[in-house]
């Protein structure tokens, strides 16, 4: 696939499934407060990963997960529909570990020292 075109249905992917999630069209209740950083689809566009986080526990999180999976379907045919894509691509939610390591990094520079006097 053209690297272009790959990282052009990326960025749709993750623009069409937040908005799908904050529009209400997921009906499913395990899915709230979800935040959608990236996405990845394979070389061949037969496969896609969807990188996501929400601020819940992690028991919680577990079941996001499940709703957000148990959702892929209609995130496929939407997306396929909207990219008008011959293939579509499966769909697979994941935690974004990555997205939560740079925060704590962030948050971990921009901490002032405190030095007892």
């Amino acid at each position: 696939m053209n690297p272009i075109r790959r990282r052009k249905i990326e960025a749709e992917a993750v623009r069409t499934v937040a908005m799908m999630i904050l529009s209400g069209k997921v009906k499913d209740p395990r899915v709230h407060m979800v935040s959608v950083h990236r996405a990845e689809i394979s070389e061949d566009g037969k496969n896609m990963r969807i990188y996501v986080t929400a601020i819940c526990t992690p028991k919680k999180q577990i079941k996001v997960l499940a709703g957000l999976n148990s959702a892929a379907g209609l995130f496929q045919t939407t997306l396929s529909e909207k990219l008008s894509l011959r293939i579509a691509p499966r769909i697979q939610f994941l935690w974004d570990e990555e997205y939560i390591q740079s925060l704590d990094e962030s948050l971990r520079l921009t901490r002032k020292p405190t030095h007892p006097d």
